[in-house]
């Protein structure tokens, strides 16, 4: 939202989120092999699809972990140092989720409130004196890493889901798997494996 006071540079356009959202499903769909991940219970053998989701929501996990704070730093960049306006519609974010990312890198808190001030000279001081990295060519880093982090987090969701089904579907007759034998199977830590067992049991009603 604008702020009084402040001049902002020209907005920044913002990449096609929602194909990049359809693509990253597709890419976990295609991997899994089925798009329902309810179709674990009845139609196809919960082992596979436990271990590829366990896999994807791995690697959505790293490619998050290396881009976050290159997507975070940029946004940081823009609003202290070189306002813009719709940074959270550049970013694929909303506007919450835009000034937590902001707040998170700066003050390794998201839910810490960012600074009311009524000049850039004003932003720009108050940037320097918290420490906030000037990012050389923050535009670029932004529509370079904000894409990568939106896709990894698409892919996570459906991969969370699958895995969520497989589990719990493993749980149940005729498998009757403990946690620890899943864990194993699916290369993951058990405490992954109970966590998303609770979840699916309570997404299903048990």
């Amino acid at each position: 939202m604008p702020k009084a006071g402040i001049t902002y540079g020209p907005p920044i356009e913002a990449p096609d989120y929602e194909e990049i959202k359809k693509a990253a499903e597709k890419q976990v769909h295609d991997v899994i092999g089925f798009k329902r991940s309810e179709d674990v219970f009845d139609k196809i053998r919960p082992e596979n699809p436990a271990v590829k989701a366990a896999q994807v929501l791995e690697q959505a996990d790293a490619e998050i972990a290396l881009h976050l704070n290159e997507r975070d730093q940029a946004l940081a960049h823009l609003w202290f140092y070189d306002p813009r306006l719709g940074l959270a519609r550049t970013a694929g974010l909303s506007t919450m989720g835009y000034r937590g990312a902001i707040a998170r890198v700066v003050y390794g808190d998201k839910k810490h409130a960012l600074p009311e001030v009524v000049s850039n000279e004003a932003l720009a001081m108050i940037g320097k004196r918290l420490g906030v990295k000037r990012v050389e060519d923050a535009e670029a880093q932004l529509l370079k890493a904000a894409p990568v982090v939106y896709a990894a987090r698409a892919r996570r969701d459906v991969a969370v889901r699958f895995l969520q089904d497989a589990v719990l579907a493993l749980s149940l007759p005729p498998y009757e798997w403990a946690p620890e034998r899943i864990a194993e199977h699916a290369g993951v830590h058990r405490d992954l494996i109970y966590k998303q067992r609770a979840a699916a049991r309570k997404r299903h009603g048990l």
